[in-house]
């Protein structure tokens, strides 16, 4: 059975998006014929019926469009490893907001993490407009427990933010994300 979601109902279409989601439409595909970009990310996503490949997909998604609006930008103005804001105060730190993650490198970061992708400082959103959570529709197709972990999951590599996104568990996922904070400041100090 095909669901067909027209461009003028696409309002309807986000607010019913936590039903479609349910395993009640699983054996339902989507289509649409609308022309907008996100719109037809979700229509992908939900015909996605493995849900780790559906997160997966998700997450992929996310980042490939934050990373294509920053292709070629340099928004934090980093010249010899320093943010615009250390050169701008002479601190003797580096790589701007990220120094605390163990995985930063002077190439920049190995790790495909959506949260650090998001996260920006102020001097950022003044100097340049860059993506924002609210900009990503695609994330409304994950749950609200995966909205969470992907706002908060910092410093840490893909592959274990997926696993976070993969457990039923939000206590469990919760723990994870703790653990690692605590892990990567101990091994920066």
């Amino acid at each position: 059975m095909t669901i067909k979601i027209s461009k003028d109902k696409i309002k309807n279409f986000y607010l019913l998006l936590p039903f479609y989601k349910c395993f009640l439409f699983k054996l339902f595909s989507f289509q649409t014929d609308s022309l907008d970009e996100q719109v037809n990310i979700i229509i992908n996503a939900l015909n996605i019926k493995s849900r780790k490949l559906r997160i997966t997909y998700i997450y992929d998604k996310a980042c490939k469009i934050i990373d294509n609006n920053n292709y070629g930008k340099n928004i934090c103005g980093f010249k010899n490893c320093k943010c615009y804001v250390q050169r701008k105060y002479k601190k003797q730190q580096i790589y701007g907001c990220c120094r605390k993650c163990v995985y930063v490198t002077d190439n920049g970061c190995p790790s495909s993490n959506l949260a650090c992708k998001l996260f920006n400082c102020s001097e950022v959103y003044n100097r340049c407009k860059v993506t924002t959570y609210k900009d990503l529709k695609i994330l409304k197709a994950l749950s609200l427990r995966g909205r969470f972990i992907v706002k908060s999951d910092y410093f840490s590599l893909r592959e274990d933010v997926l696993k976070d996104l993969y457990s039923y568990s939000i206590l469990y996922s919760t723990f994870r994300i703790v653990y690692r904070l605590f892990k990567n400041l101990i091994l920066k100090k």
